[in-house]
């Protein structure tokens, strides 16, 4: 996916249990006090306002995917490491202005757990969005977006690999349906081009890694970020990870052939997108349920498709649509099961506290006293 991906997909930085299903189900952390996944009766005006909201997201997000697009692919601005870093230095700003006045804290963090637990994650945070804004240079939106529904089937992988995940049978068959819608959908993609379908894969491959280090790292650990917070460490790590292939790669050319002058407007506003983007998912995460987001995301994907159509003249065949069809639907089921596991673990867990709770109430027969030795000492007496 083009640019700075959703806070579910890039900033999903989770401190989930290892459980049943494994490590791969990674929910949006929230603030304390942000709006539970058990919805409520909600009114006219609240529903009103949470439309309004995930509209708003909605728009900045596919906004932000089709600027990228054009910027890349069409304006000739062919340096996605510097936008990635434009990116990150107006995610970081603003995260750093939004803590500095006051508006949220960030979690105190040690030097030890800045360089063991959150650089590891950022790292691969900046490498997976590189990747896939020089993907999306190569590859039309349509077939980036089809792409993009296999990191759930490289998760698993992964989790299997590194241990974190436990054999489900119902998440293996989802996972096997996922890839093959996807492997249909590329058959049927007729602006195909090698380099950048692999370098889709290696980013998306990326992004999973990072679903599962941040799994592995964080739990257990009282550490909790939302779309802001987060970002405060992230952003900054990944923008000095990315200066180093950017000197490397880009800078000379950049040098020669950016126009500051006709161009810096665009990098503004593009930048200044990536940072709105983020925002916006801190206030819908907070205002609705993370269900709500996740169904959210799903129309919002498919409308990525659809408008990118006209926009940029891109063809999209019916068997795309079909194996994308099958791939969406793996990833509705893929994260159902996910949902129900988090939920069998969350009642064995309270299970097992209430059993210990009883066992603790229940006195000791060993230092009860002996009722055959008190019947006679009462008969001595």
């Amino acid at each position: 996916m083009p640019g700075v991906r959703e806070t579910d997909e890039n900033m999903r930085t989770a401190t989930g249990r290892k459980t049943a299903g494994g490590a791969g189900d990674t929910q949006p952390l929230r603030e304390s006090g942000a709006a539970p996944d058990t919805p409520k009766p909600a009114t006219v005006s609240s529903q009103a306002r949470m439309l309004f909201l995930l509209a708003m997201w909605m728009c900045i997000s596919i906004g932000l995917i089709m600027y990228n697009k054009w910027l890349l692919s069409y304006k000739g601005y062919r340096f996605p490491l510097a936008m990635t870093m434009t990116h990150q230095a107006f995610t970081a700003t603003v995260a750093h202005l939004t803590c500095r006045l006051g508006f949220m804290s960030p979690p105190k963090l040690t030097f030890e757990q800045l360089k063991q637990r959150i650089a590891p994650i950022a790292f691969l945070f900046a490498a997976s969005i590189a990747l896939s804004n020089f993907a999306v240079s190569h590859l039309t939106v349509p077939f980036m977006q089809m792409l993009k529904a296999s990191i759930p089937t490289f998760s698993l992988v992964i989790g299997f690999a590194t241990g974190m995940e436990q054999y489900n049978s119902g998440l293996l068959g989802t996972v096997m349906g996922i890839g093959l819608g996807v492997m249909i959908a590329s058959i049927g993609e007729i602006d195909f081009v090698w380099e950048g379908f692999l370098v889709a894969i290696v980013g998306l491959v990326t992004e999973a890694a990072r679903l599962v280090l941040t799994q592995r790292l964080l739990q257990g650990q009282d550490i909790k970020f939302n779309a802001i917070t987060g970002n405060y460490y992230t952003a900054p790590i990944a923008f000095c990870t990315l200066a180093i292939p950017f000197m490397l790669f880009e800078l000379r050319t950049y040098q020669e052939t950016v126009d500051l002058q006709e161009m810096g407007v665009h990098i503004f506003c593009n930048g200044l997108l990536a940072a709105m983007l983020n925002v916006s998912v801190f206030v819908v995460l907070k205002e609705t349920s993370a269900v709500t987001y996740g169904i959210a995301g799903q129309v919002k994907d498919w409308m990525n498709i659809l408008i990118a159509i006209p926009i940029f003249g891109n063809k999209v065949t019916f068997i795309q649509f079909v194996g994308y069809s099958i791939a969406v639907t793996g990833v509705f089921y893929y994260k159902k099961i996910r949902t129900q596991i988090g939920k069998d673990a969350k009642l064995h867990v309270e299970k097992e506290q209430q059993s210990s709770s009883k066992a603790e109430l229940t006195p000791n027969p060993s230092e009860a006293p002996d009722a055959r030795l008190v019947t006679a000492e009462n008969r001595e007496k």
